[in-house]
């Protein structure tokens, strides 16, 4: 989910609700365990890595890879994760 807050530095209480929409929202984040090794991205960074991955898998199948096996796939996520893509 994302949220955009527009705040206007002449209201007041505007910038005190603001804080608290923000704060709520971080409370609730910022409580979840976090390990340190766990990925996390949102569905929209998601998407655009399987397409990637699919245009690269087409761009592949022209030399001749194949690009159903678990080796491709792993060779793939493996540069994502090194180049921290995702």
């Amino acid at each position: 989910m994302k949220i955009t807050i527009v705040i206007d530095t002449d209201d007041e209480r505007g910038i005190k609700d603001s804080y608290k929409i923000v704060n709520h929202f971080y409370s609730r984040i910022a409580t979840r365990p976090y390990s340190g090794k766990e990925l996390r991205f949102g569905k929209i960074r998601f998407i655009k890595m399987l397409r990637k991955f699919a245009k690269d898998a087409r761009t592949s199948e022209t030399e001749g890879e194949d690009t159903s096996s678990l080796r491709y796939t792993k060779v793939y996520a493996d540069r994502l994760f090194t180049e921290d893509v995702l």
